[in-house]
């Protein structure tokens, strides 16, 4: 539920406070009085990570991308709008659940539906977006406003190269180019 890094750090030391301080029903089961974690587990804590290994840990969903001259940018063969503000300017793209969220500068600049293939680790099925009003917005502004359904994903066809086919008839010329004078 989370929009940025610094709320989702927030929201996760408040769901470790809850937690922690909640009788939980395996500890009934296990007959422990007080059925309340930090009670039972004490000052115990737990492993700590660097901020390097938690990057590294959670970042096969993060994808940093660069947006063109109109602020697109492609992400797994599909092409979708971001911020016309910031051209050619490298954003963030992330997935949470089921949203693909681009962020420039811990701004949430568009969020996206998407599903997330953790086996390909690939965005699929991107859907219309939501964009949001930044301090990125071009100061020029835009001549026709995007709607969310102006953002539909344009999908690029793979390009298969094929060897070009030989034909055992020779191509005719459809008009001759003759030089005058």
């Amino acid at each position: 539920m989370a929009r940025t890094p610094a709320e989702l750090e927030q929201r996760h030391q408040a769901f470790i406070q809850t937690y922690n301080t909640t009788a939980h029903q395996g500890l009934l089961r296990d007959r422990r009085l007080p059925p309340i974690p930090v009670e039972v587990l004490g000052a115990a804590t737990g492993q700590q990570y660097t901020p390097e290994e938690l990057a590294r840990a959670f970042s096969q969903a993060v994808f940093p991308r660069t947006t063109n001259r109109w602020g697109c940018v492609t992400l797994h063969s599909s092409h979708f709008y971001v911020e016309a503000g910031l051209p050619q300017t490298q954003v963030l793209l992330w997935v949470a659940g089921t949203q693909l969220r681009a962020a420039f500068d811990h701004v949430i600049l568009a969020e996206y539906s998407c599903r997330y293939d953790w086996r390909d680790r690939r965005v699929k099925d991107v859907r219309p977006g939501v964009f949001h009003l930044t301090r990125f917005a071009s100061s020029q502004g835009i001549l026709l406003p995007l709607t969310p359904h102006d953002s539909l994903v344009v999908y690029r066809t793979r390009a298969r190269r094929r060897p070009p086919a030989r034909s055992s008839t020779a191509q005719l010329l459809l008009f001759e180019v003759v030089p005058t004078a």
